[in-house]
């Protein structure tokens, strides 16, 4: 988004409030300036002059999620998360909270594996303190990338070649959930490769008003992922999805056109692989992350691939955002947790023994307080059935 088009998309607000009906920071506070509304009144008063940049303005800006759903709702068709970014962009220079953690930013993301290394001997003092702050859960452990090298994973009867694009927090919190990728796509006749020269997808540095680093980030990816010779490139994150598509294409006019959120990708490959004896005897209910929900549309994918492993779903009364946010979480803590409880609550009424979603940041945020009932990444549940599959397979074989 460009001035030209911020200007206009906040001149086409009418301020109808369709956009807040299920704003969450708007439900965690009941503040009209924390709804998605008043942020657009509060922009578009800076436009008239009528207010000056100040630290009310940039918390206001700054306390979104980023979630989307405002987006869906506009009658208008009003981009407004593209709005939020660009006003972030415009007064990065006036928000004094956040300015000592820009800079910050990009060094730790420069290269994540030396920050990681660096943050390691004072890793168990510290992550206490933050777990303590409700910060990170308790249980958390940042780890340094385990594929320092680009790492193919070959494959017997090849089908097909398939890049991981693992984002940071697969790579940093739970590497385990690559290993499980890898294994599915491989049980699947697809050869897999990771390559060394993945970069973060650029959606931190977008969230602080970092457009120009996002920029170069954006480039970087795409040089990378554009010239491996695959057939596509799937993801374990839907932010990471959403920022080399849809964000790509805003910074830098260039897209992956073959990214695949992991739902969408093995939803019919695994039809043909699932029978009733590899089947999941397990009650669950499916956390959407708002990517998943508001951008990428896969909500039903999920299920449908749940329940074709034998799952079945108790929905929670509704879907709701986790409160992690990326930066928000840490910057507006309290109303993270509120948003936090509110959705757990949800979810914990449903009764059910485990809860499944698609998206590592929302893991590492509903671990922050759900610690007596399991949390899994469906690709987790998906090398389950697979590997018993085999099982049964090899079995029957002998």
């Amino acid at each position: 988004m460009n001035d030209t088009e911020f200007i206009h998309s906040i001149n086409l607000c009418v301020k109808c409030g369709g956009c807040k009906a299920e704003c969450p920071t708007y439900f965690a506070t009941t503040k009209e300036m924390e709804s998605t509304r008043g942020r657009m009144r509060l922009l578009k008063a800076f436009l008239s002059g009528e207010l000056v940049p100040s630290k009310r303005l940039t918390e206001k800006i700054f306390s979104c999620l980023l979630c989307g759903d405002c987006t869906n709702r506009c009658p208008l068709n009003i981009d407004i998360q593209e709005v939020i970014y660009h006003a972030r962009y415009l007064l990065k220079s006036y928000d004094k909270k956040r300015r000592l953690y820009r800079p910050l930013t990009k060094i730790a993301f420069k290269n994540t594996d030396f920050s990681v290394k660096l943050y390691k001997p004072f890793q168990r003092y510290f992550n206490k303190r933050m777990a303590a702050d409700g910060l990170i859960p308790e249980d958390v452990e940042f780890c340094e990338n385990q594929f320092k090298k680009t790492n193919i994973f070959l494959t017997k009867d090849k089908i097909g070649r398939v890049a991981v694009f693992s984002g940071c927090t697969a790579k940093h919190v739970y590497p385990e959930l690559s290993y499980s990728l890898a294994n599915v796509l491989n049980a699947l006749n697809y050869e897999v490769v990771f390559p060394n020269t993945e970069v973060c997808c650029g959606a931190p540095f977008r969230s602080l008003g970092l457009r120009d680093t996002a920029i170069k980030y954006a480039e970087k990816n795409y040089n990378t992922f554009s010239k491996l010779n695959v057939d596509a490139i799937v993801s374990l994150c839907p932010t990471c999805v959403v920022t080399l598509r849809k964000h790509s294409k805003i910074l830098i006019g260039k897209e992956l056109d073959n990214v695949y959120d992991i739902a969408t990708f093995l939803k019919e490959k695994l039809s043909s692989r699932i029978t009733a004896k590899s089947g999941l005897d397990l009650d669950v209910t499916v956390h959407d992350s708002c990517h998943d929900r508001n951008e990428l549309r896969t909500c039903g994918i999920t299920r449908a691939i749940l329940t074709d492993m034998g799952a079945k779903i108790v929905e929670p009364h509704k879907q709701t955002c986790c409160g992690f946010g990326g930066t928000f979480s840490f910057f507006y803590k309290d109303m993270s947790n509120v948003i936090l409880k509110d959705t757990l609550k949800g979810l914990v009424q449903t009764g059910t023994k485990a809860f499944v979603t698609t998206c590592p940041n929302c893991i590492f945020q509903l671990s922050k307080l759900m610690k007596d009932k399991p949390i899994y990444h469906l690709i987790e549940l998906v090398e389950e059935v697979l590997m018993k599959e085999q099982t049964n397979a090899n079995t029957q074989t002998l």
